[in-house]
């Protein structure tokens, strides 16, 4: 994302000042750099955005295994410095788990040869290389992503995606890839000829700091991964639509890991459910701190499972202390990003309830979000409305906390 003005500070560029006679040391000598280094850096991220700037593409290894090919390439990652791939690398991964999982790559720096004195001396060159990793978790320091896979190790191959716009298990999902490019600017209107000489010039508009929101996913009941394809679908046509918005999806596995950061949980299943008291306090603590849980059941092969659902989701809001009523006209659900004068359709003409930052829908947005039932797709405008209103449920989450 572009950098934010507060983080300027730590890029104050400082240059050598040379005069007859002045003293070489080492310390001169990386100050020196150092400025060349700190200026190219300030640039890529004053005037441009981290990410893949050329090549580095994921495909699958002849013969296909559990490891990938990562193509050389060219990226920039969040602190600005560039990395460089130069031959094909192969990557196994490692976990035995089912799980996502996100592959990415990092920045190191390298110490080489050679060394002064030759013999256990100091290393007088750094590459600067970089790691490629799995994780199950993006990470907090920087880097790039290059794939997410949804890993199952039953199955004894990676494979290239059949449909890139909606990859299956094992298969390489490069839909959360960024590129370098430049930050979003507000189109000014071409100037007018002042009255007067004197007249002051308005100021250029300033590019909007892009915004990272975490949205949990946590799958209860029946059916497990329910509705997470269609909220994948609505995050991504949000993404097209805002880009001065970074939205990224975390399943909820570990409790405090996964729920930091997030400001809107999605809670999704079907039939009853019974959480633990060790979650049930987490949630409690998420809402305290202005967090938001927004719920859903899956009426795609069971109606009643997701009654029972909903049922078992308004039990759980009364222990967590919110009273649930109807969202009539006027509510900011209603209006948070775009205007409704009452909850449109999803899947059902259901309703929608909210209370304490907790919210449920009876309408199944998340079916409609993946364009509706398998036998009965919905058309393009009811679910661009299902997305407009998963939208709003996002914006109210963002003005809440």
């Amino acid at each position: 994302m572009p950098m934010e003005i507060k983080e300027i500070t730590r890029f104050q560029l400082k240059r050598e000042n040379p005069f007859p006679g002045m003293m070489i040391d080492a310390d001169i000598w990386r100050d020196a750099h150092q400025y060349h280094r700190d200026a190219q850096r300030l640039h890529l991220l004053a005037f441009h955005r981290p990410g893949i700037v050329g090549g580095l593409e994921v495909t699958q290894h002849d013969p296909p295994d559990h490891s990938v090919v990562i193509q050389p390439g060219l990226a920039a990652d969040p602190e600005g410095n560039i990395i460089i791939v130069a031959q094909p690398q192969r990557y196994q991964l490692q976990t035995k788990e089912r799980e996502r999982v996100y592959l990415i790559i990092q920045f190191r720096e390298i110490p080489g040869p050679p060394f002064q004195p030759p013999e256990g001396g100091q290393p007088t060159r750094i590459v600067e290389g970089y790691r490629i990793q799995e994780r199950d978790r993006l990470p907090d320091e920087p880097y790039v992503e290059l794939a997410r896979i949804e890993f199952d190790p039953a199955d004894p191959a990676i494979r290239d995606p059949k449909n890139p716009t909606a990859p299956g298990k094992n298969e390489i999902d490069f839909r959360f890839r960024q590129a370098v490019g430049a930050p979003p600017v507000v189109a000014s209107p071409p100037p007018t000829v002042p009255e007067k000489p004197s007249a002051p010039v308005p100021p250029a508009p300033v590019p909007t700091p892009r915004e990272t929101l975490i949205i949990g996913y946590l799958s209860l009941g029946a059916n497990a991964g329910v509705h997470r394809a269609g909220m994948e679908n609505m995050i991504r046509e949000l993404s097209w639509s805002r880009p001065a918005l970074s939205i990224e999806m975390r399943p909820i596995t570990a409790l405090k890991k996964d729920l930091k950061g997030c400001r809107l949980i999605y809670v999704a299943g079907s039939g009853r459910f019974e959480i633990p008291g060790e979650l049930e306090a987490a949630l409690k603590d998420f809402l305290k701190a202005g967090g938001t849980v927004f719920g859903e059941g899956c009426s795609e092969s069971d109606p009643k499972g997701a009654r029972e659902f909903g049922l078992a989701f308004n039990e759980l809001a009364t222990r967590l202390q919110c009273k649930l009523e109807a969202v009539h006209r006027e509510h900011l659900l209603l209006r948070a990003a775009f205007v409704f004068s009452q909850p449109p359709p999803g899947i059902e003409a259901g309703m929608l309830l909210e209370g304490g930052r907790m919210i449920y829908s009876t309408a199944d947005y998340g079916c409609a979000w993946q364009g509706g039932r398998p036998g009965s797709p919905l058309p393009r405008e009811a679910i661009r409305s299902a997305i407009e209103m998963g939208a709003n449920i996002i914006a109210f989450a963002k003005g809440s906390s």
